[in-house]
């Protein structure tokens, strides 16, 4: 299944950058994300608990960054497993800097696996979009909060 989007971000590009690539940034803009720890230095361990339109299972996964374009753009590769299945995403995401802010682009493609096949395309690309909508806007949220100059690193 093909998923894409797009966000407005009124933050500085740096700190949208820096912030995409810290795990307690990541962890505090997903109440989901149980644990989101840095084992080396382009992969991430991570526990979440997804709760979506009465479903809800907790993933445990790796996501891994590939492709790093400084500034720019990476490729993200999820993959996870539930007791409800597995679930794998990857896809590339880019940054772009206008004058109303910085547009961050998402386009990829996710595959999932076991009974989580049976909840049916539209239901899971439906949640899928709205844990992608929560994540995004809680991290504009989080950075917008901060002071400038203390943006998290």
């Amino acid at each position: 299944m093909e998923i894409d989007g797009e966000h407005r971000f009124e933050v500085a590009k740096d700190a949208l950058w820096q912030a995409l690539f810290d795990p307690a940034a990541l962890r505090a803009a997903l109440p989901a994300f149980e644990s989101l720890e840095r084992i080396d230095e382009d992969t991430y361990e991570l526990v979440a608990f997804v709760e979506v339109r009465g479903f809800w299972g907790r993933f445990r996964g790796l996501a891994r960054v590939s492709h790093i374009v400084e500034g720019q753009s990476y490729h993200l590769r999820l993959s996870g497993a539930a007791a409800e299945g597995t679930a794998m995403a990857q896809g590339t995401i880019t940054l772009q800097e206008g004058e109303d802010g910085v547009l961050f682009t998402y386009r990829g493609d996710l595959t999932v696996h076991g009974a989580l096949t049976r909840l049916g395309g539209r239901f899971i690309g439906g949640s899928i979009r709205i844990l992608i909508r929560d994540f995004l806007q809680g991290l504009a949220r989080n950075l917008a909060d901060e002071p400038a100059g203390e943006q998290t690193e």
